[in-house]
């Protein structure tokens, strides 16, 4: 259920604080996005992507993968929010990629600029979407949406003026031209579970499951 507060008062923020559950929160332009902690479902999808990844992509020093780290724009002045200061303005997507030689955009803890590719685990009725024009304005060169429940997963690459979804193939996997990815969720046949099939695209011996 959403909710909307015109005035979140410090109480409320400083208890999220000390309960720790304010580490998936976002500054959006000065106004402040609680977010609930991610659910069990959420928590191992993004375990298994990160060992995917760790494994076939960074382990091939093809660049470094973070989750949970916050992204902001560069000179992003710094508010007060209830005795901390943090930047005005900032999304934490669930996974952030930079390529080998962008290392220097983690600056102090947080990535300062454009993530190559993120990765953003959606929950039903959750901000995924109405993050797009602060991906795209920071320069993200592509954005993975990845259903939690289902594990569909959507494509968007950087267009002139927006992401545009990269087409789905005709068995329907879809690929990430910057991690050289290809992923396909399928229905197991005993468990009807979804499982999302990864495997690099130019190495297809590399793959795994989330």
């Amino acid at each position: 259920m959403r909710a909307v507060l015109i005035e979140v008062p410090e109480y409320l923020i400083e208890e999220r604080r000390r309960k720790d559950v304010d580490r998936y929160d976002e500054m959006w332009e000065g106004e402040l996005h609680m977010s609930p902690l991610p659910s069990w479902i959420h928590q191992r999808l993004e375990v298994n992507l990160s060992y995917f990844f760790k494994a076939h992509w960074e382990n091939m020093d093809l660049g470094t993968i973070c989750p949970h780290v916050g992204v902001k724009p560069p000179g992003t002045p710094d508010v007060d929010l209830a005795g901390q200061t943090v930047p005005r303005n900032y999304r934490g997507p669930d996974m952030v990629f930079l390529l080998e030689g962008h290392e220097d955009r983690v600056q102090d803890g947080w990535v300062v600029g454009p993530p190559d590719s993120l990765i953003e685990i959606r929950s039903p009725g959750d901000e995924t979407y109405e993050k797009f024009p602060f991906y795209f304005d920071l320069g993200v060169t592509e954005v993975i949406v990845i259903h939690r429940d289902t594990k569909a997963t959507e494509i968007y690459a950087r267009g002139l003026d927006v992401f545009e979804r990269v087409p789905v193939e005709t068995d329907g996997s879809v690929r990430s031209r910057v991690l050289d990815t290809t992923f396909r969720t399928v229905v197991d046949p005993t468990t009807g579970a979804s499982v999302l099939h990864l495997h690099r695209t130019s190495l297809p011996d590399r793959q795994g499951t989330a």
